[in-house]
């Protein structure tokens, strides 16, 4: 049995891992609500951006029809080679102590890349941890972005976001998909892998409302907004990864104060079994020296 010296140096032990697991665990609830905050606003602007590229877009057909033209000829809407490169955005953490969130990410991303049998597709990372993993397994990074630290920079998310439409208008990357953990609550979030260049327009339904006037014409309205649209869906999937990883934090700091306590109690429990054994002793051995005094 460990002595109670020991017991205690193990309980001490627990008790600062427990102050530090709860500190770390209030700090990512505080940045759990800013950036449920950023989230809020980048949801209602995207969904302030799909309704106007949805009115665009039914101007903008009706008026291509006029002409003899199409909406596809966009450069951001031209389908993709399969001969050609295509690119996979893996939003992961610059930190750990975020339970799973990073292992399931990096599953999926695994799935993808054996579903790949032609090996066309490049490897773009947001996060140390996808890094480190996957160049440590022979892959090539077309792409890192690193230290961003789990700030929901928007400034830097159009940087990273501008550079990648550019290597797709260049022609480096025939498309581009974007794998993330899309946020639910604060208790549940799911990796998720979507398309993101080229833009499918025939997934967007033009909207049957009282038709905008626009000026000077809904096609080079739309010329100018869908660069835009890109752009800011870059910037919400960038917010929801971001999101998702303070909450798998948080969950994880949490799961792990209740164990240090769940620890605590049991050490507790012990060091008081080996307390009363030894007062227990100690009393047993006076009686005994009284009765053999008498």
């Amino acid at each position: 049995m460990a002595s109670l010296r020991h017991i205690r140096s193990r309980i001490r032990s627990v008790q600062n891992s427990k102050q530090i697991m709860r500190a770390m665990q209030l700090v990512s609830a505080s940045k759990l609500k800013r950036a449920q905050g950023k989230l809020a606003q980048g949801r209602d602007v995207m969904g302030f951006l799909d309704g106007l590229l949805q009115r665009v877009l039914a101007a903008a057909a009706a008026e291509a029809e006029r002409s003899g033209t199409s909406l596809l000829t966009h450069p951001l809407c031209r389908r993709p080679d399969a001969s050609h490169a295509s690119g996979l955005v893996l939003f992961t953490s610059d930190a750990g102590l975020c339970g799973s969130y990073n292992a399931n990410l990096i599953q999926m991303a695994e799935s993808y890349l054996v579903r790949d049998s032609a090996r066309t597709t490049k490897l773009i990372f947001l996060g140390k941890k996808g890094h480190r993993y996957f160049t440590r397994r022979g892959h090539q990074a077309a792409g890192a972005y690193l230290d961003l630290a789990g700030r929901p920079d928007l400034a830097k998310a159009e940087a990273i976001g501008r550079a990648l439409v550019n290597e797709f208008l260049g022609g480096g990357l025939s498309a581009i998909s974007v794998l993330y953990s899309r946020y639910v609550s604060s208790t549940l979030y799911r990796p998720t892998v979507e398309p993101w260049l080229p833009i499918q327009l025939e997934g967007v339904r033009p909207l049957k409302m009282t038709p905008y006037i626009f000026e000077p014409s809904p096609r080079r309205i739309f010329e100018t907004l869908l660069p835009r649209w890109a752009l800011a869906r870059f910037q919400l999937v960038l917010l929801e990864a971001f999101t998702s990883e303070h909450s798998a934090r948080m969950i994880a700091m949490k799961n792990a104060t209740d164990n240090a306590q769940e620890l605590l109690d049991a050490l507790t429990i012990q060091r008081n079994k080996i307390r009363q054994a030894a007062i227990t002793k100690e009393l047993s051995e006076i009686v005994g020296t009284s009765e053999a005094l008498k």
